[in-house]
């Protein structure tokens, strides 16, 4: 097996994990801002404290590996063939 022949393969991996990735980033940066939004609305500095270090890190990480993995699919996006001229 080529390197090429495992070229759309690699893709196909890379843009399931990029999906993953961003389902991840969005979920995690949801739950931050709500848990934050709650402890202003009830007025508990704990909450937004508590969101705050319990969902920054992830949510920072799983930033990271989408962007990254939007990067790699970017190279190994299969090339379109051009359109011959007549």
């Amino acid at each position: 097996m080529t390197v090429l022949a495992l070229k759309p393969r690699t893709f196909t991996v890379v843009r399931a994990l990029f999906k993953i990735g961003l389902v991840c980033c969005l979920a995690l940066g949801a739950l931050l801002v709500l848990g934050q939004m709650a402890g202003v609305l009830t007025q508990r500095p704990d909450w937004v404290t508590g969101a705050s270090d319990l969902l920054f890190v992830p949510s920072i990480g799983a930033a990271a590996a989408f962007g990254v993995l939007g990067f790699i699919g970017n190279y190994l996006t299969p090339e379109e063939p051009e359109p011959e001229d007549n």
